[in-house]
């Protein structure tokens, strides 16, 4: 049976918990939030999981979490740290299990975004300014290796509600 999972990957601050749980709502799904879920089972940040266990642990665990929402639920939106498909085969599990729909957004954009939250993202908390857009543009161009392996591609433009559900034509989802 085809599964009904619909996985929201793309960097971080793109907007993928905040359209997911729109997604899911207006479908009337379940949201699954991997990082808020590694969050309730560790009972810690994924800024304080970073800090004390460190990033390869934390892909370790973002895995396993993702292999249990996989095999927990038949539907659902999942959103996805921006990291996670870059590791451990991670887009492929993905793309195997349900749609992958990558949420683009320009790397000035995401700047924009981020700025103001970089207390709370482990990989950007020691950055100033100059350092953040750098990260961004580097992070972006090797990512986007992954990111681009999705099955559906959305730009800023694309990312409505009602334009997802067309493109991905899922009106059927009950």
């Amino acid at each position: 049976m085809q599964s009904n999972l619909i996985f929201l990957i793309g960097f971080m601050g793109v907007g993928k918990t905040t359209i997911g749980k729109r997604l899911a709502s207006k479908l009337n799904i379940p949201f699954v939030d991997l990082d808020q879920e590694i969050e309730e089972k560790f009972k810690i940040s994924i800024n304080e999981f970073f800090s004390k266990y460190g990033e390869a642990t934390f892909r370790k665990e973002e895995t396993k979490m993702l292999e249990s929402v996989i095999t927990k639920f038949d539907k659902g939106i999942i959103s996805v740290g921006g990291g996670l498909p870059c590791f451990n085969q991670n887009m492929e599990r993905m793309n195997a299990n349900g749609t992958t729909c990558y949420l683009h957004r320009p790397a000035k954009e995401l700047f924009q975004r981020l700025i103001n939250s970089k207390t709370d993202r482990p990989l950007l908390r020691d950055l100033n300014d100059d350092e953040l857009l750098s990260f961004i543009d580097t992070k972006l161009l090797e990512r986007e290796v992954y990111y681009n392996q999705a099955q559906f591609k959305f730009t800023r433009e694309e990312q409505e509600l009602n334009q997802i559900i067309t493109v991905l034509n899922i009106n059927e989802v009950k």
